[in-house]
């Protein structure tokens, strides 16, 4: 049996935070770049995340140009939220963190400002993705 809970997504104000248990973006490590911003980021060219219609549903997705990592259904006001590029950040915490229990801001600042004083930045890692639309997508992947 499987303890490890599933990825999940919240919404606080108009950003999109998801959180990962497991090592579903293990391949990944080593990958992340210091931009000098409160969260170090993946380049968007060795992965992203897009949003996918699969049997009428909509699914956030992350991925590689060869292998998708996992996939999380999303509501539909997340859906019209994600008509836009704009990055995302995973949190990846070495505990069972809730959706509630996320400090309610997106301002990067005060996220980073919260792990490193509230949890320890040795129990939670965050890091920032991009997100492609369609258009960027076939811009920038040429699919």
């Amino acid at each position: 049996m499987n303890d490890i809970p599933q990825p999940y997504y919240t919404v606080i104000g108009d950003e999109l935070i998801v959180v990962v248990f497991g090592n579903e973006l293990i391949d990944l490590s080593g990958y992340e770049v210091d931009g000098g911003d409160p969260f170090w980021y993946i380049m968007g060219t060795d992965a992203w995340f897009e949003k996918q219609k699969i049997n009428e549903e909509n699914f956030l997705v992350a991925k590689t140009y060869d292998k998708d990592f996992f996939s999380i259904p999303i509501d539909n006001n997340t859906s019209e939220l994600l008509n836009k590029q704009k990055g995302i950040l995973v949190l990846t915490p070495n505990f069972q963190l809730k959706a509630e229990d996320i400090k309610q801001t997106n301002d990067l600042e005060k996220l980073r400002k919260w792990i490193d004083t509230e949890i320890g930045d040795k129990n939670i890692e965050g890091t920032i993705y991009c997100f492609y639309t369609e258009e960027a997508k076939r811009k920038y992947h040429q699919e």
